[in-house]
């Protein structure tokens, strides 16, 4: 059986859950809402939080500058967020593939 393939990312201005594969963009869409996805409700507020914490990695008034963010919230960071997607992945099972790019999403 195919799996459902994720993307754990950070983008500015959206979401950390991405469809890699059509079989996951048929049923989540390409940006997949936290919420849509069979995971605990509080992995939902989790993933939310964190979210809203990226939200701050970039200089919104400056997008060009570099990020306001010290190495030790970049690395802080990236460990939340590691053990935030080792636990999605638990919780969403077999049927699932989630691809950790969350250095990815942050410069140090």
């Amino acid at each position: 059986m195919k799996k459902y393939q994720l993307k754990f990312w950070f983008e500015h201005g959206g979401g950390c859950c991405w469809s890699i594969n059509d079989k996951a963009k048929k049923k989540y869409g390409y940006a997949i809402k936290n919420d849509t996805l069979p995971i605990s409700n509080l992995t939902i507020e989790s993933l939310n939080e964190l979210e809203k914490e990226f939200s701050t990695y970039l200089n919104w008034d400056d997008p060009i500058k570099p990020s306001p963010w010290t190495t030790e919230q970049k690395n802080s960071f990236i460990k939340k967020a590691t053990i935030l997607c080792q636990r999605l992945q638990n919780e969403l099972g077999k049927e699932f593939d989630v691809l950790n790019e969350v250095k990815r999403s942050i410069e140090i």
